[in-house]
């Protein structure tokens, strides 16, 4: 990928224009850039600092994450007198619905850029988490969902990964890779920190804390740091040296596809396919776990430790998916994750012996740890640069979809067939399907101007 670049010493614009065949020179006045403070006096490339506070970002959405509502789940359901698939079905049909803006918030980040965004949906997503302490019953527990899921996994992941993929472009995945292992190694500490507060203090007042925490610790971070792309500021992708007016007669234009493109090529409906299924079951095994591992012989403190160990190996799994996802096609990359996902839908059901639960626990590791990697660093290197909001918002709609639908299925499954199996078994299988098409897929190319 390459781009047509202004740098403020220089007295001309130049400008490449997609789909054309020459680059027009257009002569203006000088430009003076004002950076920002931070930005002259940073010994680093400023993007490592954008990836800083979208690290501690990502780890803030944590609340709006399945395994922390999962472990209110069991205080709604004694409380309110709602059954599983009661539940289920108002934590699915929340996620749906939080999760249809997202189309629209990405065309936003792409007009109006990250930081704005970024500084509305944490002050959002802090205010919800303090009224969660208000819920009284089925309707306030539906809106808590909806406001939970839409803002805290949705929108500020969305913005957080986004922000960092316009700041890096060859070592992209690596550098999400190393932002996803903060955010699950985090989970080691947090969540036996999270199910301590709520049994000492009740869940009320744990979702106040949460969300004093997540404002008062994000947005000054947000307004003092975050800036929209490195252009802006006088800065390319990477932290690469401004070129030469020399260097930038030759540098030709790329192209990048709209959403409405992306969504007539295949690779795109295959890679959708696949992450909706890579979505979906995972969130259903974590939302239900402690019930998944009774079924098997495990008591909720041995699905807490899995879980523990499967977020340790995430981390490890993370890094090494952004060095990897750099050096593969995507093809292969989501291929390694529907194998992953078939893997842990089998083991599920089998995870009756100790190595059983290190292969659980593996596995969930690779599908969580490709798929992050994936979700920031592959769609934008497909489809490019310039409409990255609008793809990304729109796939991370479908995304959450998918999770919204995997609780529904597997709740259903216990109350209806007394048992989990029959949808991991569909699991397995959308998994296989998903690896077989995406060996086949070939990626679009994209034409330099």
């Amino acid at each position: 990928m390459t781009y047509a670049y202004v740098h403020p010493a220089h007295s001309g614009l130049l400008r490449g224009v997609s789909g054309c065949t020459t680059l027009e020179i257009m002569t203006s006045p000088a430009t003076t850039l004002q950076q920002p403070w931070l930005v002259r006096h940073s010994p680093v490339y400023y993007g490592w600092l954008i990836w800083i506070v979208s690290s501690i970002a990502i780890m803030a959405s944590t609340p709006g994450q399945s395994f922390s509502i999962s472990l209110f789940i069991d205080h709604y359901i004694v409380e309110f007198g709602m059954d599983r698939t009661t539940i289920s079905g108002l934590y699915g049909l929340g996620t749906f619905l939080g999760s249809l803006s997202l189309t629209w918030l990405g065309r936003q980040i792409d007009v109006r850029g990250n930081r704005l965004i970024m500084l509305i949906v944490t002050a959002l997503f802090a205010l919800s988490l303090m009224a969660c302490s208000l819920i009284s019953g089925p309707i306030p527990v539906f809106l808590s969902f909806l406001a939970l899921r839409g803002l805290g996994q949705g929108s500020l992941g969305l913005t957080s990964t986004s922000a960092v993929a316009i700041w890096f472009e060859r070592r992209r995945g690596w550098a999400i890779g190393l932002m996803m292992v903060g955010f699950s190694l985090m989970q080691g500490i947090y969540l036996p920190w999270l199910h301590s507060y709520i049994e000492t203090y009740g869940w009320r007042q744990t979702w106040v804390v949460l969300g004093l925490a997540v404002g008062a610790i994000m947005l000054p971070l947000i307004w003092w740091i975050i800036r929209d792309k490195p252009e802006d500021l006088g800065l390319l992708p990477d932290g690469k040296p401004a070129p030469t007016p020399d260097e930038l007669l030759r540098m030709p234009g790329g192209q990048s596809l709209t959403l409405r493109q992306a969504q007539r090529t295949a690779i795109f409906w295959v890679f959708v396919f696949g992450r909706v299924v890579c979505a979906a079951f995972p969130t259903g095994l974590i939302f239900h776990q402690v019930s998944i591992f009774s079924q098997v012989g495990h008591n909720a403190q041995v699905a807490a430790e899995t879980f523990a160990l499967a977020m340790v190996l995430t981390a490890v799994a993370t890094v090494f998916g952004g060095w990897f996802l750099d050096r593969i096609p995507p093809g292969i990359a989501l291929a390694l994750q529907m194998f992953s996902l078939g893997a842990l839908c089998v083991s599920a059901m089998l995870m009756t012996e100790l190595w059983l639960l290190v292969i659980y626990a593996l596995s969930v590791a690779l599908v969580f740890g490709f798929g992050n990697v994936f979700d920031g660093a592959v769609w934008i290197s497909v489809f490019g640069r310039q409409h990255q909001g609008a793809i990304r918002g729109f796939t991370t709609t479908l995304l959450i979809a998918g999770t919204s639908l995997g609780p529904i299925l597997l709740g259903f499954s216990y109350d209806y067939f007394g048992s989990y199996q029959p949808m991991l078994w569909l699991g397995a299988g959308l998994s296989l399907i998903a690896l077989v098409m995406s060996l086949i897929v070939r990626r679009p190319r994209l034409v330099s101007s």
